[in-house]
C-alpha cells in the first residue's frame, strides 16, 4: 500500500503543479484609456457589473458609467435621457438583474433601479414618514434570489427585502431579533438558494425554506468564534463559499456550505478583504485594501500576491481593489482606488517572463536581443548592453555573464546579435565587438572577427561548422579552423548587405536570407548560389527577414510582403507559394514550428492545415514592447521563446487556441431626428413618425480585448445596394429623408481577429407616411383633381385655345425667371456654406472647418503609421502631418499706431504671404487674432524646417502696404511640431496636444527675440504615459540631456539661427511655459 500511496501523492502534486500558474507569469493588466476615461473621477472605481447585453457598468464616487469598449458614457442617477445634470452620486454597489435591469446602491441616497433599454429610473429614497420605505444608511450590498426577491443591505438601517413587483420593503433589524447588528456589509445567494448575510457582528445564513437567519457554525459571530466585520461573501466555480472580514481573515466553506476553514488567522500584514471573483475553475482572486491575492480554488492556498509597482506599467493600478468582475469571455476586470478601470485577459498559452531586480542587474530591463537553448536545457539570453543571463528550463535566473571593461580579456559585451552551440558544446555569442566563444560552463575562450559590423544570426551546422550572418555578408568557421572564411557568390563576388536569417536543411545545405534575397550553399560547399524562381513562384519581395526548415523538411521564408513556403526545391531552383494574409506584411521573421506543424513568430501563427494566419497581439498575451527580430529559440518540451525590449514571450503551442469569440453586437445609442432616444425603441422594430424622417444608430461589437481591431459593416435594405464597411472609429449608421415604407437595418461586426460574428443587429424600420401621403388621401386628391380639371376644361376650352400662344409665351418667360432665381439661390447657399467655415476678414479657414475636416486626416495618418509599424516597415514619407503656429510679431503696435483698419489690412495681406510659403493642399487657418495655424498634410517631417524658414522670409522680406500707402515692416515667429510626434507610439499624443507643443515652441521663439522658428521633429519615450508626462514640463525639458535614459520624454528639436543658443542649452534663464500654457 505504501508505494501506491506515494504514487497517488505524486500524481496529486503533479496535478496541482499543472493547475497552478507559472511563478514567473505575472498577470498583465490593461488600463482603460479611452478618450473619455477621465470621466472616472480621480481614477476611483467602486463597483462593476455586466448586463444582459454584455455592456460593462462602472460605479464611481461621482456616479454611474457605461463602457462599450470605445466610450465611457455617464448615466446620471434618476435623470431622463439627455437631461443635463450637475449633481453626482456615490455608487457603492451594482447588481445586474435579468431583463435589462441594473440595481444601483448609493451612499446615503438610497437605491436606484435602471431599466436599461427604456432608460427609466425608479428611485427608492429613505422616507421615515412612508411605511415600507428604505431606511437611512449607505446601501453596501445587494443580492437577488432566483424568484426575483431583492435583498438590500445597509449600514445602520439593517436588511431589506423587496418581493418581485413590490414597491415597499420588508425590514429585518436588530430590534426585531433578525440581526445581531444593523450594519449589513455583505450579501450573497448561493447556487443552492441559501441567503448569506455579513454584518458588523458576524455571519448569518438562511437556508432555502427557512424564514429566519441563523449564525453559521464555525464562522465569525457564531458560538465560540470572535465577532468580526464580514466585508465580503462570494462563491467560486465549484460552489465553495468564501467569506472575508475587515480584520483580514478569510474563511472557506465547502460546496454544501459546511466545514469552514480559516485560511488566515489574523492581519499578518494583509489588508481587509473587500472583493472576490472566480477567475476560472482553478483560481480565485481576492481583492484587499492593500493588494490582490491569487489563490488556488480547491485548497485556498495563496499562489501570488500582487501590489502596485511603479516599475511595472503592466501591473496593478491601485492597491485598494474594491471591485472585481469576470465577464462572459473570461476576462477579469479590476476596479480600485487610484488605479481606475483595468482589464486582464487570461492567456494560458502565452505569457511574458519579465525583468527582475536589482536595477543594475543583467535581467533588470529584460531587453532580450538573442536567445539560445543549449543541449543541456540551459537557456542563454543576450541582454542589451548588460551581459548574458543564464536561465533554467523554468526561466529562473541561475547565473550571469557580465561584460568586462573595454580592453580587458573576456566577454566585452555590446549588442548581442545571435548565438549558437556547436556539436562539440562550444557556445558562440555574436555581438558588435566580435564573435565570442565559451565553454558550456560559461568560461570565456576566445574572440573571433567575422567581417565588419555586428553579427546578426549564428548557425551551428551538422558538419561542425559555425556560420555567421552579419551586416557584412556571410562568414564560416570550419571545424578546427582558427579564423572565419567569407563566402562568395558563384561569380566570385562577396555577398554584401545585411544577412537576416540562416537555416540548415536535412541534406546539410544551408539557406541564407538577407536584403538581396535567398541564397543556398550546397552541402560541404563554400559558394553561395542565388535562388532562381519561376515568374509565378517568386517571392513577392526580395528582402528576406526570416527562414525556417521545419521538422518535416519544409522551407519557409518571411519577407516584407508576407510568409512564403517552398513548393518545390531543385538545388537553387525554388518555386514559392505566398500564404497567410494576402495584403499583409511580415509575420515577424522569427520562424519556429510546433508539433502540429504550425508556424510561429512573436507576431503571428500560421496553420498550414487550415491555411489561416492568426495575428497575435496584447490580448493574446504578447506584451514584450518591441519584439526583436532574430531573438528566438525552441525548448525541448515544445515551448517557444521570443525576445523583446521588455521581456521574453513564452508560448506553449499545445495549449493555444485562436480567439474565436463571437461578440454580441449591440446598439449603444439611438438618435431620431437628432434627439437621443432609449434603445427600447429598437425592440421589435423602429417606427418613425411622419415628422421623424432621420435616425442614427451607434453600435459596438463587445470584444473588449482590442476594440480598435474590430471591423464593422452595415446596410439599410431598401436603400443600400452594398455594405458600408468601416473600422472602429466610424460606428454610426445614419440615414435621413427616408420615404414612407419598410426597411431593415443590418449591422455586423468582427472579433479582434477579423472573423465576422453571426450575432448581428437586425432592426426592422418602418417610416409612417404623413396624412397627405396615405392611400385614401391620394385617392381623394386624384378624384377632386379629375373633377376640377373636367369642369375647367369644359368652361374654358375656347378661352384656352385663344390664349394658348399667349400662355405658352408667359410660361417660357416664367420658366426662365425661375431658373434664374434657382441659380441665384444656389449661389447664395454655396456662399453661406463657405462662410460658415471661413474667416470673414482673411478668407482663410476657421476653427470650425478644422473640427469638421481634420479628424479624418488624423485617423488616416494614425492608421498608416500603425499599419507600417505592424509590417516592420518605416511609415511612408507622406504619412506625416506637420502643424505650424505662426504669430505676427509686434502686431499690437500696428493697431496702436495706425488704427484697427491698418491691422486688418496686414491680416488680409498675410493670407497671400502664407499661400506663397506653403503648399496648395495645406490648410491655412486663422487661429485667433494675429495667430495662424497651418496644417501641412503629407509633409515629411524632415521638410518642416524648410517651410518654416519660407514662412519667416515671406513675412520679413517685404513690408505690408496700408491703404494710405504707408509701409509697415513686420516679422513673424513660427513654432511647429510633427504628428504623430512619436512614430514608435503614434497614438501617445493627440493632435491638440501636438499643437500645444508647437505653440510652446512659438513662445520660446518670442522669448528669444522673435523673427525665427523652432520645432519638434520627433519624440522618444519609454511608453505613452512617459510621453504624456512631458506635456506638463517646459519645452527645454524635452531637449535630450547627457545621461538621460529612455524613461522620460525627449525630442529632436530644430531651430533657426536665432534659436541655436537655446538649443545648445546656453540660455537656461528663459522664462518658458509648459505646452498648452503658451
Amino acid at each position: 500500500m505504501r508505494p501506491l500511496a506515494c504514487l497517488l501523492l505524486l500524481l496529486a502534486w503533479a496535478g496541482l503543479a499543472l493547475a497552478q500558474r507559472d511563478p514567473l507569469d505575472a498577470p498583465r493588466f490593461v488600463t482603460v484609456t479611452v478618450s473619455d476615461s477621465r470621466s472616472i473621477s480621480d481614477q476611483v472605481v467602486t463597483a462593476l457589473a455586466q448586463d444582459d447585453d454584455g455592456l460593462i457598468w462602472v460605479g464611481t464616487p461621482a456616479g454611474l458609467l457605461r463602457f462599450d469598449g470605445h466610450h465611457l458614457r455617464r448615466y446620471p442617477i434618476g435623470a431622463a435621457l439627455g437631461q443635463a445634470v450637475t449633481s453626482t452620486s456615490f455608487v457603492r454597489v451594482l447588481l445586474a438583474a435579468p431583463q435589462g435591469v441594473l440595481w444601483v446602491g448609493l451612499e446615503g441616497e438610497g437605491l436606484a433601479r435602471l431599466d436599461i433599454r427604456r432608460h427609466q429610473w425608479t428611485l427608492f429614497r429613505p422616507d421615515p414618514a412612508q411605511p415600507g420605505s428604505l431606511a437611512h444608511g449607505s446601501v453596501r450590498a445587494l443580492a437577488l434570489q432566483p424568484d426575483g426577491t431583492l435583498w438590500v443591505g445597509t449600514t445602520g438601517g439593517g436588511l431589506h427585502e423587496l418581493p418581485p413587483g413590490a414597491d415597499r420593503f420588508r425590514h429585518h433589524r436588530r430590534a426585531d431579533g433578525s440581526l445581531p447588528d444593523d450594519r449589513v456589509q455583505a450579501l450573497h445567494v448561493d447556487r443552492r438558494g441559501a441567503l448569506w448575510v455579513g454584518t458588523w457582528a458576524g455571519l448569518l445564513r438562511r437556508a432555502p425554506g427557512d424564514t429566519r437567519l441563523q449564525p453559521v457554525p464555525g464562522a465569525p459571530g457564531a458560538e465560540g468564534q470572535p465577532r468580526r466585520i464580514v466585508n465580503l461573501i462570494g462563491e467560486d466555480a465549484g460552489g465553495q463559499v468564501w467569506v472575508g472580514t475587515r480584520q483580514a481573515e478569510l474563511i472557506l466553506f465547502d460546496a454544501q456550505g459546511q466545514a469552514p476553514r480559516w485560511l488566515e488567522a489574523g492581519p499578518d500584514g494583509n489588508g481587509a478583504v473587500v472583493s472576490l471573483v472566480a477567475a476560472d475553475e482553478r483560481e480565485v482572486w481576492i481583492g484587499r485594501d492593500n493588494g490582490l491575492e491569487l489563490r488556488d480554488a480547491a485548497s485556498g492556498v495563496l499562489q501570488r500576491r500582487l501590489q502596485r509597482d511603479l516599475r511595472q506599467p503592466w501591473g496593478l493600478g491601485g492597491n485598494n481593489v474594491v471591485a472585481l468582475l469576470r465577464d462572459r469571455t473570461g476576462a477579469l476586470w479590476v476596479g480600485s482606488y487610484g488605479g481606475g478601470l483595468q482589464r486582464h485577459s487570461p492567456a494560458t498559452a502565452l505569457w511574458v517572463r519579465r525583468g527582475e531586480p536589482p536595477d543594475d542587474g543583467v535581467m533588470a530591463e529584460a531587453d532580450t536581443r538573442a536567445l539560445l537553448r543549449l543541449a543541456s536545457g540551459e537557456i542563454w539570453a543576450g541582454m542589451h548592453e548588460r551581459g548574458l543571463a543564464i536561465l533554467d528550463e523554468r526561466l529562473r535566473l541561475q547565473a550571469t555573464v557580465p561584460m568586462q571593461p573595454d580592453g580587458s580579456p573576456g566577454y566585452s559585451g555590446g549588442q548581442v546579435g545571435g548565438m549558437a552551440q556547436r556539436r562539440d558544446g562550444t557556445v558562440f555569442v555574436g555581438t558588435d565587438t566580435g564573435v565570442h566563444a565559451f565553454t558550456p560552463q560559461r568560461r570565456w575562450l576566445a574572440r573571433y572577427t567575422a567581417g565588419q559590423g555586428r553579427a546578426r544570426r549564428l548557425l551551428a551546422s551538422a558538419d561542425g561548422a559555425l556560420w555567421v550572418g552579419s551586416q557584412d555578408g556571410v562568414h564560416r568557421l570550419a571545424p578546427g579552423a582558427a579564423s572565419f572564411q567569407r563566402l562568395r557568390q558563384a561569380d566570385g563576388s562577396p555577398l554584401n548587405g545585411n544577412i537576416n536569417a540562416l537555416a540548415e536543411a536535412p541534406d546539410g545545405s544551408v539557406w541564407v536570407g538577407g536584403n538581396a534575397g535567398v541564397y543556398r550553399a550546397a552541402p560541404g560547399a563554400t559558394v553561395l548560389d542565388g535562388v532562381v524562381s519561376p515568374a509565378d513562384g517568386a517571392l513577392r519581395k526580395q528582402v528576406v527577414l526570416g527562414l525556417l526548415v521545419d521538422r518535416r523538411g519544409q522551407l519557409w521564408v518571411d519577407t516584407n510582403a508576407g510568409l512564403h513556403r517552398a513548393l518545390s526545391v531543385r538545388g537553387a531552383e525554388v518555386a514559392f507559394e505566398h500564404v497567410g494574409d494576402q495584403d499583409g506584411g511580415s509575420v515577424g521573421a522569427n520562424l519556429l514550428d510546433d508539433a502540429q506543424g504550425r508556424i510561429w513568430t512573436h507576431q503571428a501563427v500560421y496553420d498550414p492545415a487550415t491555411r489561416r494566419l492568426h495575428r497575435l497581439g496584447e490580448p493574446d498575451g504578447v506584451d514584450i514592447g518591441t519584439g526583436w527580430f532574430r531573438s528566438y529559440t525552441a525548448l525541448a518540451d515544445g515551448r517557444l521563446l521570443f525576445g523583446g525590449s521588455t521581456g521574453i514571450l513564452v508560448v506553449d503551442p499545445a495549449r493555444f487556441e485562436p480567439w474565436a469569440h463571437r461578440p454580441e453586437l449591440v446598439a449603444t445609442e439611438l438618435r431620431v431626428a437628432g434627439e437621443r432616444q432609449p434603445a427600447q425603441r429598437l425592440q421589435g422594430g423602429l417606427v418613425l413618425q411622419a415628422e421623424e424622417r432621420s435616425f442614427s444608430v451607434e453600435f459596438a461589437a463587445l470584444d473588449y480585448g482590442d476594440p480598435q481591431r474590430i471591423r464593422y459593416r452595415w446596410r439599410l435594405v431598401g436603400v443600400d445596394k452594398d455594405w458600408t464597411e468601416t473600422d472602429a472609429d466610424q460606428r454610426v449608421a445614419a440615414y435621413g429623408n427616408l420615404a414612407p415604407g419598410h426597411y431593415r437595418l443590418i449591422v455586423m461586426g468582427t472579433n479582434r481577429n477579423g472573423a465576422w460574428s453571426d450575432r448581428l443587429l437586425d432592426v426592422p424600420v418602418h417610416v409612417q407616411p404623413a396624412w397627405w401621403q396615405t392611400g385614401w388621401a391620394a385617392a381623394g386628391a386624384a378624384l377632386l383633381a379629375a373633377l376640377g380639371v373636367f369642369g375647367v376644361v369644359q368652361a374654358r376650352t375656347r378661352l384656352l385655345r385663344r390664349r394658348q400662344a399667349e400662355l405658352e409665351l408667359k410660361v417660357g418667360e416664367r420658366t426662365q425667371e425661375l431658373e434664374r432665381l434657382s441659380a441665384q439661390l444656389k449661389r447664395q447657399a454655396e456662399a453661406l456654406a463657405a462662410s460658415s467655415v471661413t474667416d470673414p476678414l482673411t478668407g482663410l479657414y476657421n476653427r470650425r472647418f478644422l473640427s469638421e475636416h481634420l479628424p479624418s486626416d488624423i485617423a488616416r495618418t494614425l492608421r498608416r503609421h500603425t499599419d507600417a509599424r505592424q509590417r516592420g516597415e518605416p511609415p511612408p514619407a507622406d504619412a506625416d502631418i506637420v502643424f505650424f503656429v505662426i504669430d505676427i510679431d509686434h502686431f499690437k503696435q500696428v493697431n496702436d499706431a495706425h488704427g484697427h483698419g491698418a491691422g486688418d489690412a496686414v491680416l488680409v495681406q498675410m493670407r497671400q504671404r502664407l499661400q506663397q510659403a506653403f503648399r496648395q493642399g495645406d490648410h491655412l487657418v486663422r487661429w485667433g487674432g494675429e495667430e495662424f495655424l497651418i496644417v501641412a498634410r503629407g509633409l515629411p517631417r524632415e521638410r518642416a524646417a524648410e517651410l518654416a524658414e519660407r514662412a519667416r522670409v515671406a513675412v520679413a522680406e517685404a513690408p505690408f502696404v496700408l491703404e494710405d500707402g504707408t509701409r509697415v515692416a513686420r516679422s513673424c515667429s513660427v513654432g511647429f511640431a510633427a504628428f504623430p510626434l512619436a512614430r514608435a507610439q503614434p497614438a501617445a499624443l493627440n493632435w491638440t496636444e501636438v499643437v500645444d507643443l508647437a505653440d510652446a515652441a512659438l513662445f520660446v521663439v518670442k522669448r528669444q527675440g522673435r523673427d525665427g522658428w523652432l520645432g519638434l521633429v520627433e519624440a522618444q519615450g519609454r511608453d505613452a504615459p512617459a510621453l504624456r508626462a512631458g506635456l506638463g514640463r517646459p519645452l527645454r525639458a524635452w531637449r535630450p540631456h547627457p545621461g538621460q535614459g529612455h524613461g522620460g520624454a525627449s525630442a529632436v528639436l530644430q531651430g533657426s539661427t536665432r534659436l541655436q543658443a537655446w538649443l545648445a542649452g546656453v540660455d537656461e534663464a528663459v522664462d518658458e511655459a509648459a505646452p498648452g500654457a503658451a
